[in-house]
């Protein structure tokens, strides 16, 4: 659609008012555009969404080839992120041994955790805690590579 200057400043008139809607008056605003909840209860996201429509039905949408692209490389991001993400799962009976100011420190894999000096912990972060006094990731305190 071919944008002028009078149709220009009823949009920005429009998104300039949404700052200063209360409540009801956005969430009101919210169903003549969409037909579903906003995804996060925040009202500047709920600014942003209604903003951007009111944009894309007066200036057109994106176009269906870089609709497309986004959904590829969306798709490409969101494998990569899966592969990414391992769970530290060591064997039960593993040692983990980490020198930190020229003492020992030995960590043994149990059953239900990580044992260090007779106790039980759920993570190595509780254990590079205690042994530090300041809060650690674990994996890279022992550094361990995941």
């Amino acid at each position: 659609m071919i944008s002028n200057t009078q149709n220009d400043l009823s949009i920005i008139k429009q998104i300039i008012a949404l700052q200063s809607m209360d409540e009801n008056s956005l969430q009101n605003m919210w169903d003549k555009f969409f037909d579903y909840k906003p995804e996060v209860s925040s009202r500047q996201h709920m600014i942003s969404k209604i903003a951007y429509k009111i944009q894309e039905l007066a200036y057109g949408g994106v176009d269906p080839a870089t609709e497309e692209k986004i959904r590829e490389q969306a798709k490409k991001t969101s494998l990569k992120n899966q592969k990414k993400k391992k769970k530290f799962q060591p064997q039960i009976g593993t040692k983990i041994v980490k020198e930190y100011h020229d003492k020992t420190y030995e960590v043994l894999v149990v059953d239900n955790g990580f044992a260090y000096e007779g106790d039980v912990f759920k993570s190595l972060s509780a254990i590079a805690n205690k042994i530090t006094g300041t809060k650690w990731n674990g994996l890279k305190f022992f550094g361990v590579n995941v």
